[in-house]
């Protein structure tokens, strides 16, 4: 009997690379030093990429700062279990890259390196003295999450919908999130866009430039770009939580399996004003809240 190859196993065996001893805090700081990267979170339903430099990722349980101009991760711990970084194959058009992957093989995050220095960085991360992780106690799911609850139940979860959630509007069609978006980029309010990928959440956030409809629905947000299959989304749920400026809507893409493979909504600590006016159009796209 032939056991499934896990995608660790497929990325070996047609790139060159290196598995680095790393534990996910060492990995966390030397993240920002590899300076200029496209980074990519994807689940198979949605997708999110950015051009730019890493903020120092932050990992659940923690605060989470969000920054327009940094590519921005929140992890769980557990999910770095292995990390891999490749050479540039120029036959087949691959440059250098860095790869997460979780404890059961499955590739949670990559990025694809770009500055010349990388490669020094990478070497020092190689070198770096491995420190244990903490043991992780389970997390206790209090019987209403607040904002960052819900951004680290889905993180923890790989995108797994926490039970209890609060509705603010009743489940509606995937075209009143491409409505959504679309209003966004037409009044130029910003937003967060969201991709949870095995206990990796990379957020985007910034005003929505562009928004292509179609098969796939593609946005473009400054260096970020966005996109879901509304085949493979089953219904969008708003749902209510405490935020820093008091309740505040976000919007979760959930798929057929439960799952919620992308989410919009406002994240880290927006202005009053942009919070007000992202619930309105909420509100104008997505129906009445229920109260």
């Amino acid at each position: 009997m032939t056991l499934p190859r896990t995608d660790l196993d497929v990325l070996l065996s047609h790139l060159v690379g290196d598995r680095l001893d790393l534990d996910a805090g060492t990995l966390a700081r030397h993240l920002p030093l590899l300076d200029e990267v496209v980074a990519t979170t994807a689940n198979g339903s949605a997708l999110i990429s950015e051009l730019g430099t890493y903020a120092e990722p932050t990992f659940t349980g923690e605060a989470f700062g969000v920054r327009a101009d940094a590519v921005t991760l929140r992890l769980s711990r557990p999910a770095v279990a292995a990390v891999v970084a490749t050479r540039a194959d120029d036959e087949r058009r691959e440059p250098a890259a860095l790869w997460l992957f979780d404890g059961d093989g499955a590739a949670v995050h990559r990025t694809h390196l770009l500055s010349p220095d990388a490669p020094l960085v990478t070497e020092v991360m190689r070198l770096a003295p491995r420190v244990d992780d903490p043991p992780v106690a389970p997390t206790a799911v209090p019987d209403e999450l607040d904002h960052l609850g819900l951004l680290d139940a889905l993180t923890d979860g790989g995108g797994r919908v926490p039970d209890g959630l609060v509705p603010a509007a009743p489940p509606c069609d995937v075209a009143r999130a491409v409505d959504l978006l679309c209003l966004l980029c037409e009044h130029g309010v910003p937003a967060g866009l969201a991709v949870p990928n095995g206990g990796c959440l990379q957020v985007g956030t910034g005003s929505v430039d562009h928004v292509e409809t179609g098969d796939v629905v593609g946005v473009v947000s400054g260096a970020v770009q966005f996109a879901f299959a509304p085949g493979g989304i089953e219904a969008v749920r708003p749902v209510r939580t405490h935020g820093p400026h008091g309740p505040m809507t976000t919007v979760l893409l959930t798929g057929p399996d439960g799952r919620c493979p992308a989410l919009i909504g406002q994240f880290g600590l927006p202005s009053t004003d942009v919070v007000t006016a992202w619930e309105r159009m909420v509100r104008d796209v997505l129906l009445h809240p229920i109260r």
